[in-house]
């Protein structure tokens, strides 16, 4: 009985150790940098301290590069959730079950894409006057030239919309699959008392649902923030800095423009002490 109840123990212990070291020395070693003022120019450095965290407070680019990454997880989070629930409901609804797995294998080949590919893709389908996706404005305006990864009122929304293609329609298949697995017994109810279908969903289904939708909700906010080759493929944070977020702008300062490592260091450490308290503080608000 002994040997049995140490089984589990014997087989995570090893895995578990591995990848506290994988995650745990370059945390720290970011840090230690961080403190420093390492440059790729000069084998030299010093210890400078808070000074780099200091000087990011005062760097506008760095401000912009924050308010850019908000605006770029607050248009992707909310955008997908909302064309993975309306989508799948919709299928729920209006598709038969054949037709849905038809529509569920079309959905997940986006997903399954390179981001890199689907970044080339998109960039071309955006062009100016050969791309697809700007030829319905050429239709339209007379064939009126209109580039929307070049405008900085348009960029993020352009780049966003790849996100949400990729993302969206994926998350549509779960929440199609969440709805086919709950039990029909309140939706016939519901019925009976001659609801609609937007009320049945909006005061059945979806709460019987609030956990799971949650939880992809953090999925996604945590995708969001890995969106550094779409976003460099498609505009290199450009036009100026309208879609620089703070991967880009780290990964700029560190190894394209100033060579400045422990300035980048001291972004990626400040990125994930703010992105562990928020997660923290918004899973403990939607567990209350």
């Amino acid at each position: 009985m002994r040997r049995r109840s140490s089984l589990p123990v014997i087989f995570l212990v090893p895995t578990l150790a591995i990848l506290l070291v994988l995650s745990m020395v370059p945390t720290l070693y970011a840090i230690v940098i961080a403190l420093q003022n390492r440059e790729l120019s000069a084998p030299g450095y010093s210890w400078v301290w808070f000074s780099n965290f200091a000087d990011l407070f005062l760097d506008r680019r760095f401000l912009n590069a924050v308010w850019v990454s908000v605006k770029w997880e607050i248009v992707t989070v909310v955008a997908t959730m909302a064309v993975a629930i309306g989508l799948g409901v919709l299928m729920f609804e209006v598709a038969s079950p054949r037709l849905r797995n038809v529509y569920c294998l079309l959905f997940i080949i986006p997903v399954l894409l390179p981001r890199v590919s689907a970044a080339f893709v998109w960039k071309f389908a955006y062009h100016p006057l050969y791309g697809i996706a700007t030829y319905p404005y050429r239709l339209i305006t007379g064939g009126l030239i209109f580039d929307p990864l070049s405008k900085a009122s348009t960029a993020l929304f352009a780049v966003a919309s790849v996100d949400v293609w990729q993302w969206g329609l994926f998350f549509a298949v779960i929440v199609l699959k969440l709805l086919e697995t709950l039990p029909p017994q309140p939706i016939e109810a519901a019925r009976l008392d001659h609801a609609k279908r937007w009320q049945i969903h909006a005061y059945v289904t979806l709460p019987m649902l609030k956990a799971p939708l949650i939880s992809l909700m953090f999925v996604k906010m945590i995708e969001s923030l890995r969106s550094f080759d779409l976003i460099y493929v498609m505009t290199r944070g450009g036009p100026g800095v309208a879609t620089e977020t703070l991967d880009m702008y780290a990964f700029s300062q560190g190894f394209i423009e100033s060579g400045k490592v422990s300035y980048a260091s001291a972004m990626a450490v400040l990125m994930m002490v703010a992105t562990v308290i928020t997660f923290t503080m918004l899973w403990k608000r939607v567990q209350a």
